[in-house]
């Protein structure tokens, strides 16, 4: 099993302050940690500042 963390950096948020916008998805995924169950096929996608869908997490099976 492993966690796969993907982020697109082409959005304008993304490009004009990437370090922040991946803090903040960093945080919020840490934040919200406790409502996901931690297997094979968990996953949610990821968004920016602006609330743009800029990627997704997910658990896969190996």
């Amino acid at each position: 099993m492993r966690f796969v963390l993907e982020v697109n950096f082409d959005t304008e948020n993304m490009q004009l302050k990437p370090l922040e916008e991946l803090q903040k998805i960093l945080r919020d995924w840490s934040a919200k940690i406790t409502m996901y169950p931690l297997v094979p096929g968990a996953q949610e996608d990821v968004f920016d500042s602006d609330n743009e869908e800029v990627g997704e997490w997910a658990i896969l099976d190996d």
